[in-house]
């Protein structure tokens, strides 16, 4: 199954020196992408999410974890490069978990009709009528 992800969305980004994490949605879910910050086209992103959170309250797991996330984004394999991942995920966990469950929804910039409602001729309210942008979606 291919996954959703438009990192142009993020709810919040952070660097951390060489890594760069991304708070957004994967597949409608909230996740926290980590990436190299010097990235070259086409590598591996490493990705939490929300629903595994829980997850990295488990030190094994939490080691095992970041030290595949070492792995996936091409940073040296040594327990500095560990410690600086599971950091990350430790400290963005509550970030992660208090983020809005959906991104707000772009729409158009024009607007292509105008709808009101009224009552005995008294206009009750009104707004204008716009088309959600297209999302764009990586498999």
């Amino acid at each position: 199954m291919g996954a959703t992800l438009d990192p142009r969305k993020a709810h919040l980004v952070r660097q951390h020196g060489d890594i760069i994490a991304i708070y957004t949605w994967v597949n409608d879910e909230r996740a926290l992408v980590l990436i190299p910050a010097h990235r070259k086209p086409g590598s591996p992103w490493f990705v939490v999410c929300e629903s595994a959170a829980y997850r990295y309250d488990n030190p094994h797991y939490l080691a095992k974890q970041a030290r595949k996330a070492a792995e996936v984004i091409g940073m040296d394999e040594t327990q500095a490069a560990w410690f600086k991942i599971a950091s990350i995920i430790i400290e963005g966990l509550g970030d992660l978990i208090r983020m809005p469950s959906a991104p707000e929804k772009e729409l158009m910039s024009a607007s292509i009709g105008h709808m009101e409602i009224r009552e005995d001729g008294e206009l009750m309210t009104g707004r204008d009528i716009v088309l959600e942008k297209d999302e764009p979606e990586y498999a």
